[in-house]
């Protein structure tokens, strides 16, 4: 999306939801101690290569760029590795050095200084420490780990007081190391272990030792190494339980666990060793020959690429609603429990536009029906994912869906509620009315072709994830504003957001609002991709459907809004993927553990498939599935959103000024 066009929208309230010896200044922090599997060691020097151990695959990784990496620390699958480069910018790197060097973190204010980057245990984001002057303390500062817009402090506010060294772990949490300000901005005096826990109110942090830094999160997240008085010792989250890893006669730092959780490795003098974590070798830790590093194990683990498919557009809605839905008549069946159904006729997009962003707004899968009689394939699944009296709500007027398809809905219990207008114009904003009579976002893409508003979808839907105002999709006529929009728009309140997706959208959208954001790419391909990069930061989930055709697309994207994840477009019948969402793919893989393929082989093809796969995956790829049934399971979601609704952000236009930033630094 080299060409993408972005214009200023004005500011829109941002809010960030969510989610002794050791330790002279300047000593290197604890990195990359996630779950996975293999035992594979790196070691990085401020150098443009990183130094592997244990991969029969290689042996060095060399920075295309290039460019020196500091503070080195793997993603949780091994993907990607995150770094500071030497103009401070958080960076990513592909473990093969393929693909981009990611813009992970917007370039820091001149003056500012970073310092012991690492990611997140569910890849959703990435930690730091940053101090702004010379005089001013360091603080932990947490972003997307993405296309980052937004960004928040995790440590204590107040003075007198340095944060340092953090180390991500499990469910959002993060261990760093508290010192004393001595007078002019520098810390001093015995360190501290302190531990991070989202929550409300911006979090809780606590003591977990008062004397020990340069601390390490164990991969299950029950244990913290850190540095005290140049040993490694291990302890759990209250402190107890000690045991040192080391006692011998030589400094010690920067400590990192083996994936497994039973060794850590970590600076032994001017050489890395390693020791059993249990302490049963602390005064022999073995050496390696490599000297004059910082390590960090690399985790490794499978990602997956699921196709959703059917032998038909229908069946192919079903696969998609079985992905995730629970089914009604089975009490033990622990997936999210479908709150609607919305169903769309399934010959032609033009009443069907908004149903992506309403499906997800209403936590219901999407499913088609011819206009004159209701599949049985559809019917079946409506009856399986929602129980009698519930609501199916039917886009278009009798003309799309016929009162026969009403009747017959009626007829197997369920409330019906009709959302239609005159035209495709006037039920796009019945969708939206119904979804939120007020937004504070509205998406404009053009309802005479379906590519970028199906991307819309996706991204609209996603914003229940937020806690700031609805985003609802609604059409123009090409460049044209149709009435029917026009009147909604006007009837909003003036501090409501306009969004036009795709040029000729776009072109409309400013026609009505000069303060409206364009977002447009050289073609639907490069659109949906800037879609993806604006509106999603760390999520875990990310779609790919063909831009020939609308059907799947059209059900994958109600998915992937209440997934919280991008739907990104290619062009399917094609062997390789489209570079758009290629490139999606690769930026985003340090963060996803799940891409799925909309559609038959026929639809998208396999080629195209396993391509998905390798790019989200890491040096162990990714498993290949075939309608999952456990999409956005809590077994693989984990317990929380993640970072990237902290850093979903609703000022658009910092969301524009950031990727700007990203795609100049992007080399």
């Amino acid at each position: 999306m080299s060409s993408a066009q972005f214009r200023r929208a004005g500011a829109f309230a941002s809010s960030l939801a969510v989610i002794s010896a050791v330790s002279v200044a300047g000593a290197p922090a604890a990195h990359a101690s996630l779950p996975g599997s293999g035992s594979v060691l790196t070691i990085s020097n401020n150098a443009t290569s990183i130094d592997f151990i244990g991969d029969p695959a290689r042996q060095t990784l060399r920075n295309p760029v290039p460019e020196a990496m500091r503070d080195v620390s793997w993603s949780p699958d091994g993907s990607r590795a995150v770094y500071l480069s030497p103009d401070q910018r958080i960076r990513s790197i592909r473990f093969d050095g393929t693909g981009k060097v990611q813009d992970v973190v917007l370039t820091p204010i001149p003056g500012r200084q970073r310092a012991g980057t690492s990611w997140l245990g569910d890849g959703s984001g990435v930690v730091w420490a940053e101090k702004s002057d010379a005089t001013s303390g360091w603080t932990i500062r947490m972003g997307a780990s993405t296309w980052g817009v937004g960004e928040e402090q995790i440590s204590p506010y107040g003075f007198g007081k340095h944060y340092r060294n953090p180390d991500g772990g499990p469910d959002g949490r993060v261990v760093f190391q508290r010192e004393d300000d001595d007078g002019t901005g520098q810390p001093t005096g015995q360190p501290a272990v302190m531990l991070y826990e989202p929550g409300a109110q911006g979090g809780r942090v606590t003591l977990v030792d008062d004397n020990g830094g340069n601390p390490a999160f164990s991969p299950d997240g029950r244990r913290v190494a850190f540095v005290r008085e140049g040993q490694i010792i291990v302890s759990d989250l209250t402190g107890g339980n000690e045991v040192a890893v080391t006692s011998n006669p030589v400094a010690h730092d920067s400590p990192t666990w083996s994936p497994d959780g039973s060794r850590i490795a970590f600076r032994q003098g001017p050489t890395v060793a390693i020791a059993p974590a249990d302490g049963s070798a602390a005064a022999s830790p073995s050496v390696l020959a490599i000297v004059d590093g910082v390590p960090a194990y690399q985790p490794r683990r499978k990602d997956r690429v699921g196709r959703l498919a059917g032998d038909s557009r229908f069946s192919t809605a079903v696969s998609v609603s079985r992905s995730r839905w629970a089914s009604v008549a089975d009490p033990a069946d622990s997936r999210e429990r479908a709150r609607a159904v919305v169903l769309s006729r399934s010959d032609t997009f033009a009443d069907a536009l908004g149903g992506s962003a309403l499906a997800a707004a209403k936590r219901a899968p999407l499913l088609l029906t011819p206009p004159t009689s209701l599949e049985w394939g559809t019917g079946a699944e409506i009856q399986r994912v929602l129980a009698p009296g519930g609501t199916v709500y039917l886009l278009g007027s009798p003309g799309a869906l016929s009162t026969a398809v009403e009747d017959q809905i009626r007829g197997l219990g369920y409330t019906v509620r009709r959302l239609a207008g005159t035209d495709r114009f006037a039920t796009a904003v019945a969708i939206a009315k119904e979804m939120d009579a007020d937004p504070g976002m509205v998406f404009v893409a053009t309802g005479m072709n379906f590519p970028d508003a199906l991307a819309a979808g996706a991204a609209a839907g996603s914003y229940i994830f937020a806690e700031i105002p609805t985003a609802v999709i609604v059409l123009t006529n090409d460049a044209v504003m149709p009435g029917a929009t026009r009147d909604y728009l006007d009837s909003l309140s003036a501090g409501r957001y306009i969004i036009g997706i795709g040029r000729a959208a776009a072109a409309a959208a400013e026609a009505y609002d000069d303060d409206a954001l364009d977002l447009v790419g050289d073609d639907r391909y490069d659109t949906a991709a800037a879609v993806a990069r604006v509106y999603f930061h760390g999520e875990q989930h990310i779609g790919v459907a063909t831009g020939s055709d609308w059907p799947d697309a059209l059900a994958g994207g109600a998915l992937m809004g209440a997934l919280n994840g991008p739907l990104v477009l290619t062009p399917g019948t094609a062997s390789a993927l489209g570079p758009a969402a290629r490139d999606a793919l690769d930026e985003t893989s340090g963060a996803v553990h799940t891409a799925l393929v909309f559609g038959s082989a026929s639809v998208v093809s396999d080629s195209q498939l396993t391509e998905a796969g390798t790019w989200i995956g890491g040096p162990l790829g990714s498993t290949r599935v075939y309608n999952p049934t456990d999409v956005g399971a809590p077994s693989r979601a984990g317990a929380t959103v993640g970072a990237g609704a902290m850093a979903r952000t609703a000022d658009e236009a910092a969301a524009v000024r950031a990727l700007e930033t990203l795609r100049a630094g992007n080399r």
